[in-house]
């Protein structure tokens, strides 16, 4: 290593002194900062936790910037000294100081990058987390890719040995999570946040987390208990039932759906969600295809017809179907009932998938033919909430029995009017 590549003792100092002797750091590097034109100016990169410091390289040194782990959108280095990332839309391209020719050093950079990662989201490919990474020649990458191979064996057998003997924490390293979470929006780290999840929800064995365990928090740190399920896959469950949320809350939740790669269940029933909301929960739905997403509950909310049009859409597409879905007393009149009739019909997975189908307190007064196209069809429906809905006995019962016939178990029609025709039938 060239001096001009070191790091004197006094400016290493004049970083601790700087940044605190809490902040704990995985690599130092002296790099030039492209700013305008052919313009260079000298910095340090300082790679903690979740989180890089790039200082100036005077004595006092000074944070210039700074950006956590998970604000990075792409990193790119086409030539073996210079390494560009691009950070909330802004792109930083910094220099190595060594050979030309040489990438070793950001190559090194690139690796404390993805292990830092690793460290805090052992299950998730490094590339989910920063979804652009472009590197020439590819095989730069490759102490990466053994990084994440050696990583994806060790959990494997971890799993084969039982849960506890995991090193990467309980319930698949939440508390790490959340603390990187906590650093990343600002809040403070709740230690009896992680406690509950270390000791209660581990003991449980439980794969569902219910925000309802942390309502003597304030709003703002749920935010970052959320968000720690953005890339955790421990908890397969979200249990948002009977709360009034935030909208950092919701728009965190919202996100989560759109980073997650576990969520199998989601239960936001009585939340006071309206259309709006189904419209931005479609769009959360839609942009995250690798989502194992089998149950949703959305009872209890008044989402109407609009809700149903836009929640309609990502049920449609659903790629392996639902098995359980929930709008009953949703404020859904036909129109809505059959938009989301429409849209299990047309899956062709749903047929096959969906035993659970609860649309009670909706009014089905009008022709709700679609939802009797979809009734009529084999299907493997075991339960079927109808009650409440005014819905045509007579046609129900014959859609009934041609689709509905041999997994049907549970059929609920309480508070409807039977007609002389369907009791006889």
């Amino acid at each position: 290593m060239t001096g001009r590549n070191i790091i004197s003792r006094e400016l290493a100092e004049s970083i601790r002194q700087c940044l605190g002797r809490k902040v704990k750091l995985t690599l130092k590097a002296l790099v030039r900062y492209e700013t305008k034109g052919d313009k260079t100016e000298s910095r340090v990169l300082a790679f903690a936790s979740c989180r890089l410091f790039v200082l100036t390289a005077k004595i006092p040194t000074r944070v210039d910037q700074h950006f956590h782990y998970l604000d990075i959108q792409a990193l790119e280095s086409r030539r073996p000294n210079q390494l560009t990332m691009t950070v909330c839309d802004r792109t930083y391209t910094y220099l190595t100081n060594g050979e030309e020719g040489n990438s070793h050093e950001v190559d090194q950079m690139l690796l404390t990058l993805a292990t830092a990662l690793k460290n805090i989201f052992p299950s998730v490919p490094f590339t989910h987390i920063i979804r652009k990474v472009e590197v020439d020649p590819s095989s730069r990458l490759r102490s990466i890719q053994e990084l994440e191979a050696a990583v994806g064996n060790s959990l494997g057998s971890r799993r084969g040995r039982g849960r506890g003997s995991s090193s990467i924490g309980a319930c698949g390293g939440f508390s790490t999570q959340y603390m990187c979470m906590c650093d990343y929006h600002g809040l403070p780290y709740r230690e009896e946040v992680a406690w509950d999840v270390d000791n209660i929800y581990m003991s449980h064995d439980t794969r569902e987390l219910y925000l309802h365990d942390f309502d003597y928090l304030e709003q703002k740190d749920l935010i970052a208990i959320i968000s720690a399920l953005e890339y955790n896959t421990w908890f397969t469950r979200l249990r948002v039932s009977h709360s009034k949320l935030s909208q950092d809350a919701v728009h965190r939740i919202l996100h989560m759906l759109t980073k997650s790669l576990s969520m199998e269940e989601l239960y936001l029933d009585n939340i006071a969600a309206k259309p709006e909301f189904a419209y931005k929960l479609s769009l959360s739905l839609l942009s995250n295809s690798a989502l194992p997403l089998q149950k949703l509950d959305l009872s209890h909310n008044p989402i109407e017809d609009k809700g149903a049009l836009h929640i309609s859409n990502p049920i449609g597409r659903q790629s392996k179907g639902l098995a359980h879905l929930n709008m009953s007393y949703c404020s859904l009149t036909s129109k809505g009932v059959n938009m989301l009739s429409h849209s299990l019909t047309v899956n062709k997975f749903m047929s096959q998938t969906l035993g659970y189908l609860n649309l009670a307190g909706n009014s089905l007064k009008d022709d709700v033919n679609n939802l009797f196209n979809f009734l009529a069809q084999p299907n493997v429906l075991t339960l079927l909430d109808l009650s409440a809905t005014d819905c045509a006995i007579d046609a129900l019962f014959g859609a009934l029995v041609r689709g509905c016939t041999s997994h049907l178990v549970t059929l609920k029609l309480s508070r409807n009017n039977f007609s002389s025709g369907a009791l006889r039938g």
